[in-house]
Protein backbone atom coordinates (compact mmCIF):
# COMPACT_ATOMS: atom_id res chain seq x y z
CA UNK A 1 0.00 0.00 0.00
CA UNK A 2 3.03 2.35 0.79
CA UNK A 3 4.10 1.61 -2.64
CA UNK A 4 0.93 2.82 -4.31
CA UNK A 5 0.60 5.87 -2.34
CA UNK A 6 3.87 6.99 -3.29
CA UNK A 7 3.69 6.25 -6.85
CA UNK A 8 0.03 6.65 -7.59
CA UNK A 9 0.71 9.36 -9.65
CA UNK A 10 3.08 7.96 -11.91
CA UNK A 11 0.79 5.17 -12.38
CA UNK A 12 -2.08 7.08 -13.57
CA UNK A 13 0.31 8.96 -15.86
CA UNK A 14 1.24 5.62 -17.02
CA UNK A 15 -2.26 4.62 -17.50
CA UNK A 16 -3.19 7.57 -19.58
CA UNK A 17 -0.14 7.53 -22.12
CA UNK A 18 -0.84 3.66 -23.21
CA UNK A 19 -4.35 4.93 -23.63
CA UNK A 20 -3.28 7.66 -25.55
CA UNK A 21 -0.93 5.15 -27.91
CA UNK A 22 -4.01 2.79 -28.11
CA UNK A 23 -6.36 5.62 -29.39
CA UNK A 24 -3.37 7.25 -31.58
CA UNK A 25 -3.57 3.56 -33.37
CA UNK A 26 -7.05 2.95 -33.79
CA UNK A 27 -7.62 6.08 -35.01
CA UNK A 28 -4.73 5.54 -37.69
CA UNK A 29 -6.52 2.53 -38.90
CA UNK A 30 -9.56 3.64 -38.99
CA UNK A 31 -8.38 6.46 -41.13
CA UNK A 32 -6.78 4.22 -43.59
CA UNK A 33 -9.78 1.93 -43.92
CA UNK A 34 -11.90 4.93 -44.26
CA UNK A 35 -9.52 6.30 -47.29
CA UNK A 36 -10.00 3.00 -49.25
CA UNK A 37 -13.62 2.45 -49.05
CA UNK A 38 -13.79 6.46 -50.71
CA UNK A 39 -10.93 5.19 -53.33
CA UNK A 40 -13.28 2.22 -53.91
CA UNK A 41 -16.48 4.27 -54.19
CA UNK A 42 -15.43 6.38 -56.99
CA UNK A 43 -14.79 3.47 -59.46
CA UNK A 44 -11.47 4.66 -61.11
CA UNK A 45 -10.59 2.26 -64.01
CA UNK A 46 -7.05 1.35 -65.44
CA UNK A 47 -8.03 1.60 -68.98
CA UNK A 48 -9.40 4.82 -71.11
CA UNK A 49 -12.82 4.38 -72.57
CA UNK A 50 -12.32 4.44 -76.74
CA UNK A 51 -13.57 7.89 -77.88
CA UNK A 52 -16.52 7.65 -80.49
CA UNK A 53 -15.11 9.60 -83.71
CA UNK A 54 -18.05 7.91 -86.45
CA UNK A 55 -19.88 11.39 -86.49
CA UNK A 56 -16.44 12.98 -87.86
CA UNK A 57 -15.30 10.06 -90.31
CA UNK A 58 -19.22 10.67 -91.52
CA UNK A 59 -18.31 13.81 -92.40
CA UNK A 60 -15.04 13.04 -94.14
CA UNK A 61 -16.79 10.70 -96.34
CA UNK A 62 -19.35 13.34 -97.49
CA UNK A 63 -17.18 15.21 -98.20
CA UNK A 64 -14.45 13.14 -100.51
CA UNK A 65 -18.13 11.87 -101.92
CA UNK A 66 -19.11 15.21 -102.34
CA UNK A 67 -21.70 15.63 -105.27
CA UNK A 68 -20.05 17.96 -107.82
CA UNK A 69 -22.00 21.36 -108.99
CA UNK A 70 -22.89 21.83 -112.78
CA UNK A 71 -23.64 25.56 -113.17
CA UNK A 72 -23.33 25.52 -117.02
CA UNK A 73 -25.76 23.61 -119.30
CA UNK A 74 -29.30 23.37 -117.57
CA UNK A 75 -28.10 25.66 -114.71
CA UNK A 76 -30.59 28.66 -114.57
CA UNK A 77 -28.91 30.24 -111.56
CA UNK A 78 -26.00 31.45 -113.77
CA UNK A 79 -28.11 30.72 -117.24
CA UNK A 80 -31.21 32.25 -116.89
CA UNK A 81 -33.78 31.07 -119.38
CA UNK A 82 -35.09 33.34 -122.38
CA UNK A 83 -38.63 34.07 -123.11
CA UNK A 84 -40.02 35.12 -126.52
CA UNK A 85 -43.15 36.19 -128.09
CA UNK A 86 -44.18 35.43 -131.20
CA UNK A 87 -46.21 37.31 -133.52
CA UNK A 88 -49.10 35.27 -132.78
CA UNK A 89 -48.98 35.58 -129.12
CA UNK A 90 -47.49 32.69 -127.89
CA UNK A 91 -43.99 32.27 -126.41
CA UNK A 92 -41.26 30.39 -127.22
CA UNK A 93 -38.41 29.40 -125.10
CA UNK A 94 -36.01 26.63 -124.06
CA UNK A 95 -33.39 25.11 -126.82
CA UNK A 96 -35.80 26.73 -129.73
CA UNK A 97 -34.06 30.11 -128.16
CA UNK A 98 -30.16 30.60 -128.84
CA UNK A 99 -27.44 28.69 -130.94
CA UNK A 100 -29.58 25.26 -130.10
CA UNK A 101 -32.59 26.30 -131.99
CA UNK A 102 -30.80 26.87 -135.21
CA UNK A 103 -31.50 24.23 -137.81
CA UNK A 104 -29.18 22.96 -140.36
CA UNK A 105 -31.37 22.25 -144.02
CA UNK A 106 -28.06 21.57 -146.33
CA UNK A 107 -24.52 21.26 -146.06
CA UNK A 108 -21.97 21.86 -149.17
CA UNK A 109 -18.75 21.08 -150.39
CA UNK A 110 -16.89 23.37 -151.94
CA UNK A 111 -14.41 21.68 -154.74
CA UNK A 112 -11.48 23.01 -156.33
CA UNK A 113 -9.90 21.01 -158.97
CA UNK A 114 -6.22 21.59 -160.40
CA UNK A 115 -4.74 20.66 -163.90
CA UNK A 116 -1.58 20.42 -165.57
CA UNK A 117 -1.91 21.62 -169.03
CA UNK A 118 1.55 22.36 -170.59
CA UNK A 119 4.80 24.08 -171.25
CA UNK A 120 5.38 27.35 -171.85
CA UNK A 121 8.67 29.59 -171.76
CA UNK A 122 9.60 32.99 -172.20
CA UNK A 123 12.51 35.23 -172.20
CA UNK A 124 13.69 35.01 -168.90
CA UNK A 125 12.03 31.47 -167.84
CA UNK A 126 9.97 28.18 -168.57
CA UNK A 127 6.61 28.46 -167.47
CA UNK A 128 3.40 26.17 -166.63
CA UNK A 129 0.15 26.36 -167.66
CA UNK A 130 -2.12 25.22 -164.49
CA UNK A 131 -5.83 24.89 -165.11
CA UNK A 132 -7.47 26.04 -161.47
CA UNK A 133 -11.36 25.05 -161.26
CA UNK A 134 -13.51 26.28 -158.73
CA UNK A 135 -17.03 25.32 -157.57
CA UNK A 136 -18.56 28.50 -155.59
CA UNK A 137 -21.33 28.88 -153.43
CA UNK A 138 -24.99 29.17 -154.88
CA UNK A 139 -26.53 32.30 -155.95
CA UNK A 140 -29.95 33.78 -154.94
CA UNK A 141 -31.21 31.81 -157.84
CA UNK A 142 -29.93 28.43 -156.29
CA UNK A 143 -27.21 27.89 -159.23
CA UNK A 144 -23.94 27.03 -158.27
CA UNK A 145 -22.00 28.69 -160.33
CA UNK A 146 -18.08 27.70 -161.51
CA UNK A 147 -15.25 29.27 -162.57
CA UNK A 148 -12.07 28.56 -164.37
CA UNK A 149 -9.00 29.88 -165.02
CA UNK A 150 -5.57 29.24 -166.19
CA UNK A 151 -2.39 30.28 -164.99
CA UNK A 152 0.97 30.39 -165.67
CA UNK A 153 3.75 29.53 -162.77
CA UNK A 154 7.38 29.52 -162.38
CA UNK A 155 9.09 27.23 -159.71
CA UNK A 156 8.44 28.59 -156.35
CA UNK A 157 5.32 30.92 -157.72
CA UNK A 158 2.17 30.38 -155.35
CA UNK A 159 -1.64 31.91 -155.32
CA UNK A 160 -4.37 31.27 -152.15
CA UNK A 161 -4.38 27.52 -153.05
CA UNK A 162 -0.82 25.94 -154.15
CA UNK A 163 2.86 26.32 -154.61
CA UNK A 164 4.52 24.75 -157.41
CA UNK A 165 7.66 23.30 -155.66
CA UNK A 166 9.38 21.77 -158.57
CA UNK A 167 9.08 20.39 -162.50
CA UNK A 168 10.30 17.00 -163.38
CA UNK A 169 13.09 16.41 -165.24
CA UNK A 170 14.30 20.10 -165.74
CA UNK A 171 15.14 19.69 -169.15
CA UNK A 172 12.27 18.08 -170.50
CA UNK A 173 9.31 18.86 -167.81
CA UNK A 174 6.74 15.96 -168.12
CA UNK A 175 5.47 16.26 -164.44
CA UNK A 176 4.85 19.24 -161.43
CA UNK A 177 4.88 19.10 -157.41
CA UNK A 178 2.11 20.88 -155.82
CA UNK A 179 2.01 22.02 -151.85
CA UNK A 180 -1.83 22.44 -150.89
CA UNK A 181 -1.58 25.92 -148.54
CA UNK A 182 -4.48 24.79 -146.62
CA UNK A 183 -2.82 21.50 -145.28
CA UNK A 184 0.80 21.54 -146.87
CA UNK A 185 -0.27 18.39 -149.03
CA UNK A 186 2.43 17.43 -151.61
CA UNK A 187 0.73 16.61 -154.73
CA UNK A 188 2.50 15.29 -158.08
CA UNK A 189 0.92 15.31 -161.32
CA UNK A 190 1.78 14.52 -164.50
CA UNK A 191 0.90 16.36 -168.14
CA UNK A 192 -3.36 15.97 -168.32
CA UNK A 193 -3.59 15.01 -164.82
CA UNK A 194 -6.49 16.54 -162.72
CA UNK A 195 -6.31 16.90 -159.15
CA UNK A 196 -9.66 17.44 -156.91
CA UNK A 197 -10.00 18.33 -153.23
CA UNK A 198 -13.06 19.38 -150.95
CA UNK A 199 -11.70 23.08 -149.98
CA UNK A 200 -14.77 23.69 -147.57
CA UNK A 201 -18.24 23.63 -146.65
CA UNK A 202 -20.97 26.21 -146.71
CA UNK A 203 -23.87 25.66 -144.79
CA UNK A 204 -27.89 26.87 -145.08
CA UNK A 205 -29.40 26.87 -141.50
CA UNK A 206 -32.87 27.89 -140.37
CA UNK A 207 -33.69 29.92 -137.48
CA UNK A 208 -37.65 29.60 -136.67
CA UNK A 209 -37.08 31.97 -133.00
CA UNK A 210 -36.47 34.74 -135.52
CA UNK A 211 -38.15 33.34 -138.31
CA UNK A 212 -34.60 34.27 -140.34
CA UNK A 213 -32.24 32.09 -142.85
CA UNK A 214 -28.64 32.02 -143.13
CA UNK A 215 -27.05 31.40 -146.37
CA UNK A 216 -23.22 30.18 -147.03
CA UNK A 217 -22.47 30.49 -144.09
CA UNK A 218 -18.91 29.18 -143.94
CA UNK A 219 -15.91 28.45 -141.41
CA UNK A 220 -15.54 31.67 -139.90
CA UNK A 221 -18.17 33.82 -140.50
CA UNK A 222 -20.84 35.20 -137.73
CA UNK A 223 -24.06 34.92 -137.48
CA UNK A 224 -26.31 37.24 -134.80
CA UNK A 225 -28.89 35.19 -132.43
CA UNK A 226 -31.06 37.15 -130.05
CA UNK A 227 -28.62 40.26 -131.12
CA UNK A 228 -25.52 37.90 -129.67
CA UNK A 229 -23.22 37.33 -132.65
CA UNK A 230 -21.68 33.85 -132.67
CA UNK A 231 -18.95 32.67 -135.18
CA UNK A 232 -18.99 29.74 -137.17
CA UNK A 233 -15.20 28.13 -135.53
CA UNK A 234 -15.67 24.57 -137.47
CA UNK A 235 -17.68 23.16 -140.10
CA UNK A 236 -17.42 19.78 -141.90
CA UNK A 237 -19.19 17.57 -143.79
CA UNK A 238 -22.04 16.83 -140.74
CA UNK A 239 -21.04 19.37 -137.97
CA UNK A 240 -21.35 22.93 -137.41
CA UNK A 241 -19.77 24.33 -133.96
CA UNK A 242 -20.99 28.03 -133.28
CA UNK A 243 -18.93 29.98 -130.71
CA UNK A 244 -20.67 32.59 -128.67
CA UNK A 245 -17.50 35.19 -128.06
CA UNK A 246 -19.22 36.68 -125.04
CA UNK A 247 -20.14 34.01 -123.16
CA UNK A 248 -17.31 31.54 -124.73
CA UNK A 249 -20.20 29.30 -125.34
CA UNK A 250 -20.20 26.54 -127.78
CA UNK A 251 -22.92 24.80 -129.52
CA UNK A 252 -22.35 21.96 -131.69
CA UNK A 253 -24.69 20.98 -134.18
CA UNK A 254 -24.80 17.69 -136.12
CA UNK A 255 -26.34 17.38 -140.14
CA UNK A 256 -27.56 14.33 -141.16
CA UNK A 257 -27.70 14.21 -144.78
CA UNK A 258 -31.22 12.64 -145.98
CA UNK A 259 -30.24 9.63 -147.94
Amino acid sequence: MEFLKNHYEKLVLGVIVIGLVVAAVMVSMQAESVGEEEVAGFGYETKAQPVDISTNLLALERFTNSAKLNFEEGHYLFNPDIWRRRPDGSFITGEDLGPKGVKIKEILPLVFSVKFLDTGSSSSSTRFAMQIVRVNAPDARGTTPTSMSTVMMSVGDENDLFKLLEVRPVDAPKEVLLEMKKDAQVVTLAKGQVFERIDGYIANLRYDAENRNFNNVRELSTITLLGETNRVVTLTSNELVLLNPATTLKTTLKYNAAP
